[in-house]
């Protein structure tokens, strides 16, 4: 399994780190958009505190998205690294907050506000690669693992990407990791719960 997941991330890397800077930009645009737009999803319907990835070189950027939650009277927290429990943990940011360059050169906020993880109602996720239903395979440094674990069960998990990173096939998946409840990509919504319902109703039909 994890040859697989190996070839994968090898995979997706070259080709998401062959896109310009001006593809990512335009695909950031259009992805808040749908994101921010979908009345399905509903991002700011009972909800308080969004978990939001801080875009790295090569990661669709996330800033309209961020400057849209603050507008709408939002928190935002990030992953950081804390060195005291040599773990990520969620972090506040606001508008304000300086940021500097942490581990593996993931900005993190200079001043640390700790977020429990249960308290958060939504987490806007990158990734190498998805699923359909909802799987996602990571960049395999475990950042989101321990933070998942602990979150809400009701917490609302988005996957963000461009729509070359949805496969059809399912993704070698480990019991531990957590499903996506929706992926936006720059074309399309997928409600993952929906399809993994579907998915069962056909593997239902023929046995």
């Amino acid at each position: 399994m994890q040859e697989e997941k190996n070839r994968i991330r090898t995979a997706m890397r070259e080709r998401r780190n062959a896109i310009s800077k001006e593809q990512r930009r335009e695909v950031g645009h259009v992805i808040a958009r749908k994101l921010l737009n979908d009345h399905t999803i509903g991002l700011f319907l009972k909800t308080w505190r969004i978990s939001l990835y801080l875009s790295t070189e090569h990661e669709i950027p996330t800033r309209y998205i961020a400057r849209a939650v603050w507008e709408a009277g939002r928190e935002i927290c990030v992953p950081a690294w804390s060195k005291t429990e040599q773990a990520y943990r969620l972090y506040l940011i606001t508008p304000r907050t300086k940021l500097i360059k942490g581990r593996l050169g993931i900005r993190e906020p200079l001043e640390r506000i700790p977020v429990l993880p249960w308290d958060t109602d939504v987490f806007i996720l990158p990734g190498l690669a998805f699923d359909l239903q909802g799987g996602r395979l990571g960049f395999g440094k475990g950042i989101y693992d321990h933070i998942l674990s602990k979150a809400n069960p009701c917490a609302i998990k988005i996957a963000l990407c461009y729509d070359w990173q949805i496969l059809d096939q399912p993704l070698p998946q480990e019991p531990r990791d957590i499903q996506m409840d929706w992926i936006v990509s720059d074309k399309r919504v997928v409600n993952c719960r929906a399809q993994a319902k579907e998915a069962r109703a056909r593997v239902a039909s023929h046995e």
